[in-house]
């Protein structure tokens, strides 16, 4: 028997609705839902070609166990009774402290296992919690901080007359940015189309010309980096000219005065050559956006996230919207809603939150807070090989690889190898699984039931779904769900997860649909009518406004340590590369989740394995061919790919993508391995530079095995 039901995807953000065929309890075929609210029939390469893990030899079907280099099959209960025991000895002879929690990206698409996660540490009472967003995106939450952040969040896109994308590429990546926050951007070329169509003026900051940046009426190609003295001149420009929004300034921010004073010595003529943008395109874009607009937001992507000076490009960013008054006012229309959480009143008000790196647990090394209840992930393998007693020995990774993803990737290996225990949840022999003392492989997407609520914050109107499981894992196989995993290693140690509301002890009737139930409590619109319904929601609900100002409270557009940081970044601007000095950057691959997807054989065939892409002519002057191996490589380590020619970069410029697993015989295919973490760092979240990394390019010896970078 042939049917179809409708479901959605969760390898990213965007949730892409799906039509499901399924045949003798097997999904043969997946297809955009035509009648899903926002995605509207749009499916990408990774979500359909997911489908291909359900029936791959690489999927892992049963709990493993290492021992002696060698993985063994048992049981789920047998092994997580096993594991289980081994965590409660660590704890009872280290502490709880002694135990972290590494989140990953796919957790996150996940709604029960975030929440799972964080009650599990909590229940402990250890603050090693690390996730995704420090490896590459920590400086938005300190640009929050020291800046401060809108209680109604940001303008729509959808009704706006410009807008800047900094490092952002939402046609490849499908989720754009307004300020600090992030929204889903399915059908990116389709939103853009009519954007433009209907007047409005798109400004794209990229070294690259990147599938954005084809739709840009401005782009500033930018020398990698350097986003910092971009930012700076862009806001020199606008105050010098009186293109800010004075009255709001007036009424919501401090330090105007003293951010202008701060930024008079980066005008477009003086960053020009250190950006390698002429000043006249400067001046234009600062005109387009500020002065010629009256609604629409800056946001960044991960470019200048991963670059040099990233939370200084960060914050002088976000000070764009708060000088230019960019933010929904009391009276109109909240911008989305929130539909299975509790309809929630918000106003126009800043909100200053505390900084929390500057108070509470910190790490060994460096002495470095947290942030939002997480750790810097820049620190974690730190944590693991600090010699004093109070480093961290167990770990649990959930939806993440980290071997991969971890700046240094020869200390990051060296220091999950190090661990007493290391437990893994993953579908597949990640290099992380590799390592792991346990890998615990978890029910697909389509064999669980789950909704959207974790996320659906990043979505610009009211939308929700939540689905039922589709199909069954295979005959025979041995597969859990990720929180079951928590709850039993919470259970073998002793402990209560906080839940929603209520306290877990042990998994007795508990069920996935349970757990979304509990998570959805008292939400604006009933669970089980967005359940039942085929497909996804998007309610015609009442709109709520945003009510009046309740606060004295202001942006701060100046803070004493951003001052510093621009100061100092002033005279440590770096040189141009040399003949053969090549700044790398991260390439988005469209088709990978950051490193999810890489194995797929459907990627292989695709990719073959991690490109290098270069300018035609640099190719030519290095006398490399397309396809040919070469290698990058710095004082960190080095890295092997195939070449590929891309003339939307300019000279001197190789685009790689990051976390990709590696699938051919190098094991160091991840740009993570020229990654310094030593010297090259913020000094607030330890984030390293990842992108804009000066290396040299040559041929590889193919006589020669690579060799694996010393930690």
């Amino acid at each position: 028997m042939i049917k179809t039901r409708k479901s959605f995807c969760r390898m990213c953000q965007a949730f892409c609705g799906y039509d499901v065929t399924i045949e003798g309890g097997t999904i043969t075929r997946l297809k955009g839902d035509p009648t899903d609210p926002q995605s509207k029939g749009y499916a990408c390469f990774k979500g359909l070609k997911h489908l291909d893990l359900y029936s791959s030899d690489r999927r892992l079907l049963g709990p493993l166990r290492q021992r002696n280099g060698a993985f063994i099959s048992d049981s789920s209960e047998m092994l997580l009774n096993e594991a289980g025991t081994r965590l409660a000895a660590i704890i009872r002879e280290h502490g709880p402290e002694s135990v972290g929690f590494f989140i990953g990206t796919q957790a996150l698409f996940n709604t029960t296992a975030p929440p799972m996660i964080g009650g599990f540490a909590a229940a402990l009472g250890t603050p090693r919690v690390f996730t995704t967003m420090t490896i590459d995106q920590s400086a938005k939450w300190i640009g929050e901080f020291r800046l401060g952040r809108w209680g109604a969040g940001p303008q729509p896109f959808d009704t706006s007359d410009v807008w800047m994308f900094i490092g952002s590429n939402p046609v490849n990546s499908m989720v754009a940015g307004g300020g600090a926050n992030q929204f889903a951007f399915t059908q990116g070329i389709v939103r853009l189309k009519l954007a433009k169509a209907r007047g409005m003026k798109i400004i794209v900051i990229d070294p690259r010309k990147t599938e954005t940046a084809s739709f840009a009426d401005i782009h500033l190609q930018l020398r990698p980096g350097t986003d910092a003295f971009l930012a700076a001149a862009l806001l020199h420009t606008i105050i010098s000219e009186g293109w800010h929004d004075a009255t709001f300034c007036a009424d919501y921010a401090n330090g105007l005065k003293a951010l202008q004073r701060a930024v008079s010595h980066f005008s477009a003529e003086t960053v020009e050559p250190i950006v390698n943008v002429p000043a006249k395109q400067i001046r234009t874009a600062a005109r387009t956006f500020a002065e010629e607009a009256r609604s629409g937001m800056a946001g960044t992507g991960t470019g200048p996230n991963m670059a040099r000076h990233s939370n200084l490009a960060e914050h002088l960013y976000q000070a764009i919207n708060v000088i230019c008054g960019r933010f929904p006012r009391a009276g109109e229309a909240v911008n989305g809603h929130t539909i299975l959480r509790p309809r929630a009143e918000v106003t126009a008000d800043v909100i200053l939150d505390k900084r929390e790196w500057e108070t509470g647990p910190a790490s060994l090394r460096k002495g470095l807070g947290r942030i939002k209840g997480t750790m810097m992930s820049a620190e974690l393998a730190h944590e693991i090989l600090d010699p004093g007693n109070r480093r961290m020995r167990a770990l649990v990774c959930v939806g993440g690889n980290p071997a991969v993803a971890l700046p240094n990737q020869a200390l990051a290996e060296k220091a999950l190898s190090a661990l007493d225990l290391l437990v893994v949840i993953d579908p597949v022999m990640s290099a992380t699984a590799k390592l792991a003392d346990y890998i615990f492989p978890p029910r697909l997407h389509f064999e669980r039931a789950d909704s959207t609520q974790y996320l659906e914050g990043m979505f610009q109107y009211p939308f929700a779904h939540a689905t039922m499981p589709m199909v069954e894992p295979p005959t025979g196989s041995d597969v859990v769900e990720d929180w079951y995993v928590l709850l039993r290693l919470a259970e073998k140690v002793g402990v209560k997860i906080p839940f929603g509301s209520k306290f877990l002890s042990d998994t007795a009737g508990v069920t996935t649909l349970g757990l979304l139930r509990l998570l959805a409590e008292n939400s604006a619109v009933s669970f089980d009518a967005i359940l039942d319904h085929e497909g996804a929601i998007k309610p015609d609900i009442p709109p709520a406004y945003i009510g009046d100002r309740q606060s004295n409270t202001r942006f701060e557009l100046l803070p004493s340590d951003v001052n510093d940081e621009l100061q100092r970044a002033g005279s440590q601007y770096q040189r141009q590369p040399s003949a053969n000095d090549f700044l790398l950057i991260v390439h988005r691959n469209k088709d990978l989740m950051n490193s999810s997807g890489s194995q797929l054989s459907a990627t292989i065939k695709k990719h073959g394995s991690n490109k290098a892409f270069l300018h035609p002519d640099d190719m030519e002057q290095l006398g490399i061919e397309p396809g040919m191996e070469i290698e990058l490589k710095n004082s960190v380590g080095s890295v092997r790919c195939p070449a590929a020619i891309d003339p939307a970069l300019k000279r001197g410029i190789v685009s790689v993508s990051h976390g990709w697993s590696g699938n051919r015989l190098n094991p160091f295919e991840a740009t993570n391995a020229l990654v310094d973490d030593e010297r090259e760092i913020e000094t607030i979240n330890a984030m390293p530079v990842m992108t804009g990394i000066r290396v040299s390019i040559s041929q590889s010896d193919p006589t020669k095995t690579p060799a694996k970078p010393t930690p």
